[in-house]
């Protein structure tokens, strides 16, 4: 059975026909440099075409080769994005890329059908559908929305400025509508005029966001004035998680912040400049601080003997009437060394920190799931573990200020974050452990992902990494200062607080709402068009 299993799917990427093998070759290059455009510096410009040769292919195939053939190519181009989830867990990054490639299936199919009806319907509905897609990607458990188009143009200052206004999702469809209309430049069965004209919009497009960006980044930045003291202490996940090795986190994060102290008194003989808040990396505490007492005093005299406010990486726990629920968590320490507030992680990672809808549906449950597939126990394979979500987003207050905290994956969900902002949070702190991923993409891909809700909120930012990037970031995506990547050390720097909300903050993601509604209907009206064929054929 498994056997045939296989051998389907080694059909379905290299299939017996010469054409569709070429057909398919060619889906993996594309998808692979649609992928790139993710990676460091100027291949950002590659998710700009990337995307034309693939239509020019899907538009010659019909109903389910063009399902197949999108499934293919957004499955290959999930697989180059991101791989190395499997750093952390190998069935995780399977099971996400096989999802995945759904959703590029359907929106992708839904485009041929419209071409089908009309050209001119597909081709103004692509860009939709793709940005519709990557809104509904966010709404779902499933959804893992890391590789949203808007997140290549981050390292372009000027190009990515737009998404304060219209949002990551507003960027993706402008980049989808700039290889619509370059596929049509491409077409020969056209005008020239009609594809001189697609030329220059596309063009245009392209200058315009430039330019916008070019006048509303400041010549001379402001500088902050609240500070932060973030505390990157680069230990290996191995050490920090080892029976009995607690005290190794806390001696370093307490060397750290007293390394801090010592250095201002060393300058000035006396502390100048009150650091208002030292930021420990994600889980730095390898402890439940809900009722590990020893760990929380050994952290709270830290706080004490600093005389500041830590915000601190941690576990948590809790019971209910379902059992015991372990929560990926974050707490606020006073300077009297009492923990204030405490947030737990809301948005966790599908098939690496929970398994979506396990309390729905048993099979999916770590436990049942090990018992029919022995092989997780008998090789060792990193299993996802057993989070689960909080259930209420909490703002961090400060004496001088308030704040929300966005543990790792939260950073990726727009509207969440926005509603940080929405709720009172005047700037932004993201804690991660991104040393699971080693020195792979997805630690730049995460990295880009915190700058640019930095900048569709106009809000400063700091980010604190256990192994980096640790860095500050002001409200139009320039970092300030920086840790290097694995370096041991304090990163001590001064913010701004939130000024006035950007547009998209104002009135939240529009591009995205309403490409996903459209993206509905389009699909409500084919399915009622389905349902009325069939009734018509049943009658006669």
């Amino acid at each position: 059975m498994l056997t045939s299993f296989f051998r389907k799917i080694y059909r379905f990427i290299l299939p017996e026909s010469t054409a569709l093998r070429k057909q398919r070759l060619e889906l993996i290059l594309w998808s692979f440099l649609l992928s790139l455009s993710f990676y460091s510096s100027w291949f950002g410009f590659l998710a700009w075409i990337s995307l034309i040769r693939p239509i020019q292919i899907l538009i010659k195939l019909r109903s389910r080769d063009a399902f197949n053939a999108g499934y293919f190519f957004y499955f290959f181009f999930n697989l180059f994005t991101i791989y190395w989830v499997a750093m952390v867990t190998p069935p995780g990054m399977i099971a996400a890329v096989v999802i995945l490639g759904f959703y590029g299936a359907v929106a992708l199919s839904l485009f041929v059908r419209a071409y089908h009806i009309k050209p001119w319907l597909g081709y103004v509905l692509l860009p939709l559908l793709w940005t519709g897609l990557e809104h509904f990607r966010t709404l779902s458990e499933f959804g893992f929305p890391w590789s949203d188009l808007g997140y290549t143009q981050s390292y372009y200052l000027y190009l990515i400025q737009i998404v304060s206004v219209i949002s990551t999702h507003g960027l993706t469809f402008l980049i989808v509508t700039v290889n619509v209309l370059l596929s049509l430049v491409l077409r020969n069965t056209l005008s020239v005029e009609r594809r001189l004209t697609s030329g220059l919009i596309s063009v245009a497009i392209i200058v315009a966001l430039a330019a916008f960006g070019w006048v509303v980044v400041p010549r001379f930045p402001p500088p902050g004035d609240f500070q932060v003291a973030m505390l990157q202490g680069s230990v290996p996940i191995d050490v920090k998680w080892a029976r009995g090795n607690q005290e190794h986190s806390y001696k370093l994060y307490d060397s750290l912040t007293m390394a801090n102290l010592d250095d201002a008194v060393t300058r000035d003989s006396v502390i100048r400049d009150t650091v208002h808040l030292y930021i420990w990396p994600e889980t730095s505490a390898p402890a439940y601080l809900t009722h590990d007492d020893r760990a929380t005093k050994r952290i709270g005299g830290i706080a004490t003997r600093s005389k500041s406010y830590h915000l601190v990486g941690s576990l948590g726990a809790s019971m209910d009437e379902r059992g015991e629920r372990h929560y990926n968590s974050c707490y606020q320490f006073t300077p009297s060394g009492k923990i204030e507030q405490r947030h737990d992680k809301m948005k966790l990672v599908p098939f690496a920190e929970h398994v979506p809808y396990q309390d729905h549906f048993s099979i999916l449950q770590k436990d049942v799931l090990t018992e029919y597939l022995t092989f997780i126990k008998t090789y060792d394979i990193q299993w996802w573990s057993d989070f689960y979500p909080g259930d209420s987003l909490v703002i961090f207050q400060l004496p001088e200020a308030a704040y929300a905290v966005l543990i790792c994956f939260e950073t990726t969900f727009p509207e969440y974050v926005r509603q940080t902002i929405l709720d009172g949070a005047e700037f932004l702190v993201g804690v991660t452990n991104d040393t699971w991923f080693g020195a792979s993409v997805g630690i730049h891909m995460h990295s880009r992902i915190f700058i640019t809700r930095a900048i569709e909120n106009r809000t400063w930012a700091v980010r604190v990494a256990n192994s980096g990037l640790t860095y500050i970031v002001d409200d139009y995506g320039r970092v300030r200062d920086s840790l290097d990547l694995y370096e041991v050390g304090v990163l001590k720097g001064k913010i701004k607080r939130l000024d006035e909300y950007s547009f998209f903050t104002r009135h939240g993601d529009i591009a995205g709402l309403v490409s996903f509604l459209i993206m509905l209907l389009f699909s409500g009206i084919l399915f009622v068009q389905w349902i009325w064929q069939r009734l018509s054929k049943f009658r006669s």
